[in-house]
């Protein structure tokens, strides 16, 4: 695979990485406001975000890296 390639495939592994750990947040979340346990199910619903942050930035630099090549 060509350095190109195998940094595209990186990036989509460590955002699929991050949705799994926000998955795993927000059912904790769920479980404690279940729990009437707020201040710690708002610590992980913040960690969800978080990760969805991270994953937002992965794909914009993909995107942008896309964008590089493409024909108009």
């Amino acid at each position: 695979m060509t350095t190109a390639l195998e940094t595209m495939a990186a990036r989509l592994d460590e955002v699929a990485g991050e949705l799994e750990r926000a998955a795993r947040h927000a059912s904790v979340a769920a479980r404690h406001f279940r729990d009437k346990e707020v201040p710690r199910a708002c610590a992980h619903t913040l960690a969800v975000e978080g990760h969805l942050s991270t994953c937002r930035r992965l794909l914009d630099e993909i995107a942008v890296a896309h964008a590089a090549h493409a024909q108009a």
